[in-house]
C-alpha cells in the first residue's frame, strides 16, 4: 500500500514543494541484476524490498510490498521511451480508461540529471498530468539498484503476497499494462 504522511496543523510540516533527488530507506534484500530475460529472472518469487522516502512533491512517501498487487515503473526524464510511456498513459487515461482496482502502481523517479534534456523531472511529470504517486530516488539510484534496473522504463510488478512476478525494461501499451495488472489479481498468484 502506498502511504503518504499526513501533513500535521503548521506549516513546518508541509511539503516544502517538488523535489527531483533526496534520501531514501530501502528495507529487505536487493533482488540483484535482472539476468538475460524476464521470462528466466533468478529474482522470480523473491520478496522485493519495501521503501520509504519522498514524493516529488516533497511530501514524505513509504510503499510495503505484500499488502497488494503492485507494479513500479521507473522513469528517467530525459528518457525518450520513459516520455512515450508518460504521455501514452496519461492519453488513456484522459480517454476514459481506467487501471484495474485492487493493484498499486508507484513511480520512481531515478537516474536523474540537471544537465540532460526535460529536467526537472518534477515539471515534467506535473504538465503530463501523471496521477502516480512519485517516489524519488537518491542521487545514488539506491532504489534502482536495489530492483535491479535495466535500462529505462523498467516494470517490476509484485504479487499480493509482496514476491517478485516479474521485471523487465521497455514500454508497455496501457491495455498491456492493464492485462498485467488483471493477471497479478487472479486467484492463486503471488
Amino acid at each position: 500500500m502506498l502511504l503518504a504522511a499526513a501533513c500535521g496543523g503548521n506549516d513546518d510540516d508541509a511539503a516544502s514543494g517538488p523535489v527531483e533527488v533526496a534520501p531514501v530507506q530501502i528495507s529487505g534484500d536487493p533482488l540483484g541484476p535482472i539476468g538475460e530475460s524476464p521470462e528466466a529472472d533468478p529474482a522470480f518469487g523473491q520478496p522485493v524490498p519495501g521503501l520509504s522516502g519522498t514524493s516529488i512533491d516533497g511530501s514524505p512517501l513509504a510503499w510495503t510490498p505484500g499488502e497488494r498487487p503492485a507494479a513500479i515503473v521507473f522513469l528517467a526524464h530525459w528518457c525518450p521511451a520513459c516520455q512515450a510511456e508518460v504521455a501514452e498513459m496519461t492519453d488513456w487515461l484522459a480517454a476514459g480508461n481506467n487501471l484495474p482496482d485492487g493493484v498499486d502502481l508507484l513511480s520512481v523517479v531515478t537516474l536523474v540529471d540537471s544537465d540532460r534534456d526535460n529536467y526537472p523531472p518534477s515539471q515534467w511529470l506535473a504538465d503530463e498530468d501523471w496521477p502516480f504517486p512519485v517516489l524519488v530516488d537518491s542521487s545514488d539510484n539506491e532504489i534502482a539498484a536495489a530492483f535491479g534496473q535495466a535500462g529505462t522504463p523498467f516494470w517490476v510488478f509484485v504479487f499480493g503476497d509482496g514476491t517478485l512476478a516479474l521485471r523487465g525494461s521497455g514500454r508497455i501499451p496501457p491495455e498491456g499494462l492493464a492485462q498485467l495488472f488483471n493477471q497479478l489479481l487472479a486467484p492463486g498468484d503471488g
